[in-house]
């Protein structure tokens, strides 16, 4: 009877080499690595070579070699944190596994003394908070690019939004990696997010457009009872009762999040609080508009509300 090699490997196309030879004996498994049925991209582990390129048999070859759990960039895609992977597989592993031989060009090893985590479609990854400290380390040290920074601070805002991370947490952990690439720049992006920030637009508006000079200082993450509950303004002017959006260009693009955006400014014109959106294009391609615009709905409104008698 003719093996097909290939289907004694798993659903991702790879297994252990112990385990195809003990259902095929050594000698199938030797002729067939051999004859590029099989291939052996890490020590112990056999895949077909129809799929060796892909990501994700890379991904589960290297948890198969090591023993540990994918890490950084690669558990944040599983985790649903980061769409794109990247070409890169990342795997931590504890202080006693010493990885001595040459490692192929698209793994990189972490090493990680706590390698507690779950199990994610089908392959064993970190807990969210200890995958951005390793993708955030690697993405701003030597070997990590623009891109590779710009993909972890993403994955950190939208762990912190969506409650995947407290932001707490992230900050008591830090307190130890004193070492880590990057991390005081990290500190200040999670306070800012812990502080209600969504998005890149918006930590950079907070930072660089609301500071408008004539005007008093606008008060970020303002809290305001509505009929809907408390709702918070990115930024409020209250002797104007002016509040001020700064929306992202994707978080905001989305149908459903547009119409919550429309009911948060209703509700808010209602207490007579008008609501100034600045969008993503509007705010970076001319930010002295923006501010101008700002600075002109405020004065406005303020001497409005002083010819009605205050602020009410």
């Amino acid at each position: 009877m003719v093996v097909d090699p290939a289907a004694l490997l798993g659903p991702d196309g790879v297994r252990r080499s112990a385990e195809v030879v003990a259902a095929s004996g050594r000698s199938s498994v030797v002729r067939w690595v051999r004859d590029g049925r099989l291939l052996r991209p890490l020590p112990g582990v056999l895949v077909d070579p129809a799929r060796a390129g892909h990501w994700r048999t890379r991904a589960a070859s290297a948890a198969l070699w090591t023993g540990g759990r994918l890490t950084a960039r690669t558990a944040l895609h599983l985790s649903d944190l980061v769409a794109d992977a990247g070409a890169r597989v990342h795997v931590a592993v504890s202080p006693s596994r010493h990885i001595a031989v040459e490692r192929p060009p698209w793994l990189s090893v972490h090493v990680c003394r706590d390698l507690a985590g779950v199990v994610r479609a089908g392959l064993p990854v970190t807990h969210d908070l200890a995958a951005l400290l390793d993708a955030w380390g690697w993405a701003h040290g030597a070997r990590g690019t623009r891109r590779d920074v710009e993909v972890v601070r993403g994955a950190v805002i939208g762990a912190v939004r969506r409650g995947r991370v407290d932001a707490d947490d992230l900050l008591a952990a830090l307190v130890t990696r004193t070492r880590l690439p990057g991390r005081a720049s990290l500190v200040e992006l999670v306070q800012l997010v812990g502080g209600g920030s969504h998005s890149e637009f918006e930590i950079w508006g907070l930072q660089h457009l609301l500071d408008i000079p004539g005007l008093p200082p606008v008060e970020r993450q303002y809290a305001l009872e509505t009929a809907i509950g408390t709702i918070h303004l990115d930024g409020a002017l209250p002797a104007a009762r002016l509040g001020i959006e700064l929306d992202g260009a994707a978080y905001h693009r989305s149908p459903d999040n547009w119409a919550r955006d429309r009911r948060r400014d209703a509700a808010a014109l209602a207490l007579d609080w008008a609501t100034l959106r600045i969008d993503h294009r509007r705010g970076t391609d001319d930010p002295r508009g923006a501010q101008a615009e700002i600075a002109a709905a405020f004065h406005v409104r303020a001497a409005r509300i002083a010819l009605e008698g205050g602020v009410g």
